[in-house]
């Protein structure tokens, strides 16, 4: 009796191993899709911050409700994978922008889908100034749509020791409330220039002597993402003492 129990159980065993070692016969994922999101007031791609905003992707061609995921999008505006499957593919750009509709899209070996999108502000006038170890950056607002434009909630400073400089990629010290402009107006109540742009919004930093920062301003309004619109980076180098 233990010689059958011991002979059934290598058996298991064995089928068991064997089941282990069969090949995937699946191929892996070589599908190319790139793009870029381009800024409709402009022409040329949008100003972001990596991590900030994404393409979001569904493919349909094997399910009727399936899982999402998303293309992160790089600081100039551009997206690009390389592992994903041949097939068909919802697509829509979500970030600081108005809503765009979901496209499909057939996705192949080398695959480009651009997007054109509105931000849903400007930061325009942008300046710096740097007096001893003290940084006042500066800019105004525009928005390119003012109808239905959610609430501006606020502006504030990005400051970063590396060229990737934002919400995502910031020296979390300066990330508080001690330096952000509250707004929390909508653009009808938002004190306004004569050209219909708003006031200069300010900000002063403290910075540290003999370092080399990279600095931007970023502005946000009340939509289910509230991410941010940004200015150019700047490079900041103040002085050793």
């Amino acid at each position: 009796m233990k010689k059958f129990i011991f002979a059934s159980a290598s058996a298991i065993i064995a089928l068991l191993a064997t089941s282990c070692m069969e090949v995937d016969n699946f191929d892996a994922p070589d599908c190319h899709v790139s793009g870029t999101i381009v800024d409709s007031t402009t022409g040329e791609g949008i100003v972001s911050d990596r991590g900030d905003a994404h393409v979001r992707i569904w493919e349909v061609s094997y399910k009727v409700n399936p899982g999402s995921q998303d293309l992160a999008i790089k600081e100039d505006g551009t997206f690009n994978n390389t592992k994903l499957f041949a097939g068909t593919y919802d697509m829509v750009p979500e970030g600081a922008w108005w809503p765009v509709d979901t496209i499909r899209v057939g996705i192949g070996k080398n695959t480009t889908q651009n997007f054109d999108v509105t931000p849903y502000l400007k930061l325009i006038d942008f300046k710096t100034e740097l007096v001893g170890t003290t940084l006042t950056m500066s800019c105004r607002l525009d928005a390119p749509v003012t109808d239905g434009l959610p609430q501006v909630t606020e502006v504030r400073p990005f400051l970063s020791f590396n060229q990737f400089c934002g919400a995502s990629n910031c020296i979390s010290y300066y990330n508080t409330n001690t330096f952000r402009v509250s707004i929390m107006k909508t653009w009808d109540k938002i004190e306004k220039a004569e050209d219909g742009k708003s006031q200069t919004y300010t900000v002063s930093v403290p910075l540290k002597a003999g370092y080399i920062y990279f600095a931007r301003m970023g502005a946000r309004v009340k939509d289910k993402f509230e991410k941010y619109n940004y200015t150019g980076i700047v490079q900041i180098e103040v002085p050793s003492e």
